[in-house]
């Protein structure tokens, strides 16, 4: 595993320092001269008391002498202690990151005056690491942030040291000091998270709250200051696998249609024309007063419409799937949603009432705007809204429901739920739905929400489902704006 080198620590006696060893000496010389003399003071102090004792009879004198002795302990006392208060006020600082604590190095008394000057520099030298680690963080915190994947890190007890926003938004998590917090999420990411060696890549699908990611989980370990840590990175590519898959579908049916028409075309003319020939032999026979048999026109006739129409059938399927790759670009405006819900509810209340299925809409603010294409959303919810109708057509009080709102947990976000209270779409269905081509109708063609889901990805927006067992279904417009 690498290891992370430390910073080198600066040399405090570096020539930027204003003191030199002989500033020094002359310092600690000064202090001893000070501390000789109040010594001797002192001594001298003490032996006149005793001299005023024994040789007169001053009681008074000799009284103020003695005061004059006991203060000058204390005083002796308190400049030598002074010192170690210093120091020890100094150290407590340190030891508590407080670097705002000056001494006076300047006016003050002089023997102390190089110890405070020492102080003062040593603290400005820890507050140019502490701004300098700080720069270093932000500017680490800013490059992790702009990144467009989750990084997560964390140490052997699982303490998160450092959560970038996307992988907060990722996994719906505002606050994450532990990755056992996970556990509600999901315990196969807590797992994997825990059991990832360095260099390792793993793949994994979760469901986070309505939608489901399928992420790429890339893990590196390092140890840092004797204490093991793990990088993890988080990378939601379902999107991109989507986007994958729709090209491919799009590739396929470009190259399907192309050599479908070619064949087909031909067919439908050579028919039209086999049919006119043999209309004029049937004519010119008449004419040579030859009767065919009526069988044998009917059996000719018969499949020559057998093959016209299938074959204009054919052609027909094939101009309706190449509207996969024809989606127009939309062309955004701003749409007030009000105005969008009363444009789907002209079009379909008429339909919807035929069928006795109850439409209803809501929608909170009503003064919502999206930046769309009007007239593409319109047909991606008249598509949700008649397959939710035909989804609840057995259920004794069939009802489609339009909820209109932006997105509490996100504000970015602004949602359409389409919801019926239909039975439900099988389990086995579900991952289906949005194949082209694929279809549970009799009468359906399969491009339907394959189309509408590549409109919501040209609106930068997606479209989800949600269908528990025994219903109700609801598909969601999701809109990041």
């Amino acid at each position: 595993m690498p290891e992370i080198s430390r910073t080198p620590q600066k040399n405090w006696a570096s020539p930027e320092r204003p003191f030199t060893a002989a500033s020094k000496n002359m310092a600690y010389n000064r202090f001893r001269v000070y501390l000789l003399l109040r010594v001797g003071l002192l001594v001298l102090i003490i032996l006149c008391t005793l001299l005023v004792l024994y040789r007169t009879d001053w009681y008074v004198t000799a009284l103020c002498l003695l005061l004059l002795v006991l203060f000058q302990l204390y005083d002796l006392v308190h400049y030598v202690e002074r010192t170690n208060r210093d120091i020890a006020s100094f150290l407590e600082a340190i030891r508590h990151s407080d670097f705002t604590q000056r001494f006076a190095a300047k006016g003050g008394n002089p023997t102390y005056r190089h110890l405070y000057q020492a102080f003062n520099d040593i603290t400005d030298s820890f507050q140019r690491i502490k701004a300098e680690k700080q720069a270093d963080h932000l500017y680490l915190q800013a490059m992790v942030e702009h990144v467009g994947i989750g990084i997560l890190s964390f140490d052997d007890r699982g303490e998160v040291r450092l959560v970038n926003q996307v992988a907060k938004d990722m996994l719906h998590t505002p606050h994450l000091h532990n990755i056992q917090a996970l556990s509600r999420i999901s315990e196969e990411l807590v797992t994997v998270l825990q059991q990832i060696g360095h260099n390792e890549k793993t793949l994994l699908t979760l469901q986070v709250r309505e939608e489901q990611l399928l992420l790429t989980v890339h893990a590196t370990t390092l140890t840092s200051q004797g204490q093991q840590l793990k990088i993890v990175s988080l990378q939601n590519i379902r999107s991109e696998l989507e986007e994958q898959e729709l090209q491919t579908w799009q590739k396929m049916i470009r190259v399907l249609t192309h050599e479908i028409m070619n064949s087909v075309t031909p067919v439908i003319s050579l028919t039209s024309t086999v049919g006119g020939l043999i209309e004029e032999e049937v004519i010119a026979k008449y004419a040579a007063g030859e009767v065919p048999e009526e069988e044998t026109l009917d059996d000719i006739r018969a499949g020559l419409q057998t093959i016209e129409k299938r074959s204009t059938g054919m052609l027909h399927f094939v101009k309706n799937y190449r509207r996969l790759m024809r989606v127009p670009t939309p062309e955004l405006h701003k749409v007030k949603v009000k105005e969008l819900l009363k444009s789907v509810n002209t079009l379909l209340q008429p339909d919807m009432e035929a069928r006795r299925v109850k439409l209803s809409f809501y929608l909170p603010n009503e003064e919502a705007i999206l930046e769309a294409d009007q007239e593409l959303l319109e047909q991606v919810l008249i598509n949700l809204i008649k397959n939710g109708m035909e989804a609840c057509q057995e259920v004794p009080e069939p009802h489609v429901e339009v909820i209109a709102y932006r997105d509490e947990q996100d504000r970015n976000r602004f949602r359409i739920d389409v919801q019926d209270n239909g039975p439900g779409i099988p389990e086995d269905v579900l991952d289906k739905i949005f194949l082209p081509f694929y279809t549970t109708k009799k009468q359906g063609s399969g491009i339907g929400l394959s189309l509408s889901r590549q409109i919501m990805r040209q609106h930068g927006g997606t479209i989800r489902v949600s269908s528990p067992a025994g219903g109700p279904t609801t598909f969601s417009l999701v809109f990041h704006n």
